[in-house]
């Protein structure tokens, strides 16, 4: 890498970015994030540092947002795209292409941090849950709406529920309550449901990576149950891509 690495997150609900310092893994020279309505700062924020030698990027917030990113940075952007094998790890998906890119980067993620069996949870608008063996097989995953999906679905398929708020408690005992703990139970139940089919599947212990904007509502229900399995790390994706970048994988195309 003759210059930084542009690293670009775009997820379904805004921009998450790191320049990545050349000659030094994993290091970034700076990080944020922009609202899709104010891509035009992006470039701002990049001026006080050296110029990108390469831009890679995972996009699942569509190709409008790709040709806005690629207008304001005035230069190619690599799309990751999932293959059947990439970085040590091996896509079991039935259309390997089909797995979203964020899905895929966010493993090679986690797989940089450790190489035992592991869930990797990215809690977000929605949120996944995917299965990966100590071998770097991708068996399979979930996708189910995020917190904020599921309060915004009851309150526009019902009459009379709103969107009133609640704290977290055992046994709710208003409105507000009973969505807020169902929503949450609803999501830390299928990450604990996926790690106990990965545990059975392969006879061992499996960690849990967890990320996204809502980790932090999810890690204190998860902790009690998973104790030392559960790791949060922010920008899972990010980290994927850096990992990606910093092997000089043949898969990405330097940019002019």
């Amino acid at each position: 890498m003759s210059g930084p690495v542009l690293l670009l997150d775009a997820g379904n609900s805004r921009l998450k970015w790191a320049l990545l310092a050349p000659h030094a893994p994993l290091s970034y020279l700076a990080e944020g994030s922009q609202a899709y309505d104010q891509l035009a700062q992006l470039p701002l924020a990049l001026a006080h540092h050296p110029a990108v030698s390469h831009i890679l990027g995972c996009n699942v917030a569509g190709p409008a947002i790709a040709e806005q990113l690629a207008a304001c940075l005035a230069l190619p952007i690599d799309w990751l795209k999932p293959t059947a094998n990439q970085a040590g790890l091996s896509n079991r998906y039935r259309e390997p292409a089909q797995l979203g890119a964020d899905r895929w980067a966010a493993m090679l993620g986690a797989r940089s941090l450790g190489a035992s069996d592991a869930i990797v949870v990215m809690a977000g608008t929605a949120m996944t849950v995917d299965a990966l063996t100590a071998e770097g097989v991708f068996l399979g995953g979930l996708i189910v709406p995020g917190y904020r999906l599921m309060r915004q679905s009851l309150a526009q398929g019902t009459a009379d529920l709103g969107l009133p708020d609640g704290s977290t408690v055992d046994f709710p005992q208003a409105t507000g309550e009973a969505i807020v703990n169902g929503a949450l139970l609803a999501l830390t139940g299928a990450i604990m449901q996926m790690h106990g089919r990965l545990e059975k599947h392969t006879g061992h212990g499996a960690q849990v990576w967890l990320s996204g904007g809502d980790a932090s509502l999810l890690a204190p229900l998860l902790t009690p149950m998973l104790a030392t399995r559960l790791s949060a790390v922010d920008n899972l994706v990010l980290r994927g891509l850096a990992k990606l970048a910093s092997d000089a994988s043949p898969n990405w195309n330097p940019v002019p």
